[in-house]
């Protein structure tokens, strides 16, 4: 049997021992949180780097379709005055073959 007037101490060192092991599970959680939190900020980072990726993309899309909806304009204008001014000027052809287009036109 232990004599009563060591249960104090050995009370005082079961104190310890449990004090010693909540410091060290307090640190383990630290250590956990410290990794988590890591991880959570490469994660946001990987995120803002996506979203900024695709609002370029959005950008360089936008981009795109107003070239090629200038592009369309431009060839809907060109193909318009061609058609509407009588398709190729004679200005530019070779009077020989000129007067043989404008004969062909009037048989």
């Amino acid at each position: 049997m232990i004599p009563l007037r060591f249960i104090p101490h050995i009370l005082a060192g079961l104190a310890l021992a449990g004090a010693a092991w909540w410091v060290l599970d307090l640190r383990a959680d630290k250590q956990r949180l410290e990794a988590e939190n890591a991880r959570l900020t490469r994660s946001v980072a990987v995120l803002e780097a996506q979203a900024e990726q695709a609002r370029l993309a959005r950008e360089v899309e936008a981009a795109r379709a107003e070239y090629e909806r200038q592009k369309r304009v431009e060839t809907e204008r060109r193909i318009q005055a061609f058609l509407t001014d009588g398709g190729i000027p004679d200005a530019a052809l070779d009077p020989d073959i000129a007067d043989w287009i404008n004969g062909l036109r009037s048989d």
